[in-house]
């Protein structure tokens, strides 16, 4: 089971059971009562939860705006290497999802560059984008469906 699936079972039971209790309240809990709570509890791993429909929001991109714009804060220009980070984090349907971020330079073709480099966390455990994208948490860009032009019999003169 994947860490999206499993919070998002956790979190289904938890709502479930915070449901009943409000229903019952102070009341003596009724057997119907009894027997639905006891339904809650034995969902199974094997059995997780599926989210229908998410609102599409590209996550990734936007922990990836708001750490960059904290290095720049921080930081402004100029300077590279782990040992000038930042960090920024937002929250997510199924947790915290933060981004420490750095420069570093590298040797391209054209001499030396410098690229972005950072590591993701959900709710303060490593987290790769892979885990990410598997997840829901990034979203790519809309794209329209190309079809080819039919080919055309022949030239109009």
């Amino acid at each position: 089971m994947t860490y999206a699936a499993r919070m998002a079972r956790e979190d289904a039971i938890t709502d479930a059971l915070r449901a009943t209790n409000d229903a019952i309240g102070d009341e003596v809990p009724t057997p119907q009562a009894l027997r639905i709570i006891e339904a809650i509890k034995r969902l199974r791993a094997s059995q997780p939860v599926r989210v229908a429909r998410l609102e599409r929001v590209d996550y990734l991109e936007r922990v990836q705006q708001a750490a960059r714009a904290a290095w720049m804060k921080a930081h402004g220009n100029g300077v590279t290497g782990p040992e000038h980070d930042a960090s920024a984090g937002i929250d997510t349907p199924i947790g915290r999802l933060t981004m420490t971020i750095w420069r570093r330079q590298w040797n391209g073709k054209r001499g030396v560059r410098i690229a972005w480099a950072g590591e993701y966390y959900l709710n303060g455990e490593p987290i790769t984008i892979a885990e990410i994208k598997e997840a829901g948490l990034a979203q790519r860009p809309t794209t329209r469906n190309r079809q080819r032009a039919a080919p055309s019999k022949g030239r109009a003169a």
